[in-house]
């Protein structure tokens, strides 16, 4: 129930009560406040210089790469990714250095920057994608059981009918033929696949089809 208070003074006292009892935490809340919408700010501005920055190296690194000049896109990759390892150009410099590394046949230098992409990355697009790659390149590096360790059984959205393509193509290593056609007409199932990618695959069915007796 509220107060009532007889004179102007009474209140006036009780305002002042009141104001003893709770002002500092009142101040302390309003500081607090105050503090979390400048640091959110300053966050928001140092993401955005942090990304800009970023973004010129990037440019870097793809000219180098362009150029062939691998030793120069490693030396400004590695800066992005040692610096700037919280903006999405981290994760596309880490790309682009594998894609080059595989050129190579740096099979190995490849598969860490795409571990990286896998254990770093900021988006989980790029995840899959990395994963996906780091599968085939164990493939090429005769590993298919690690291929199929890094690509697992679950479902995997918007990247099923891909999976399932590169489980197949381990499974072919292999020489499972069986469990490889399995897996590539669940790819065919998707679709969303390009053309050419659809024909690649209903190639290899083909293929190890007829080598598990398949005609199906």
């Amino acid at each position: 129930m509220a107060e009532t208070y007889q004179t102007e003074e009474e209140q006036v006292q009780a305002i002042k009560d009141w104001w003893k009892e709770n002002g500092k935490a009142i101040i302390a809340g309003l500081i607090i406040g105050l503090g979390a919408i400048g640091g959110w700010r300053w966050w928001t501005d140092h993401q955005k210089t942090q990304s800009e920055q970023a973004s010129l190296i990037y440019a870097q690194v793809i000219d180098a790469v362009a150029r062939g000049n691998v030793a120069r896109a490693t030396t400004d990759g590695q800066k992005i990714l040692e610096q700037y390892a919280g903006t999405p150009y981290a994760t596309l410099t880490a790309l682009l250095l594998a894609r080059a590394a595989v050129d190579k046949q740096d099979y190995e230098t490849a598969a860490a920057r795409l571990q990286w992409v896998i254990d770093q990355g900021v988006d989980k697009g790029f995840r899959h994608l990395a994963r996906l790659r780091l599968a085939r390149v164990r493939l090429q590096q005769d590993q298919p059981e690690a291929a199929l360790a890094l690509l697992g059984t679950g479902s995997v959205p918007g990247f099923d009918a891909l999976y399932s393509d590169v489980r197949g193509d381990a499974y072919r290593a292999q020489q499972k033929p069986a469990l490889a056609a399995a897996e590539y007409r669940k790819a065919l199932l998707d679709g969303k696949l390009n053309r050419e990618l659809r024909s690649q695959i209903e190639m290899k069915l083909n293929e190890v089809a007829a080598a598990a007796g398949d005609t199906a």
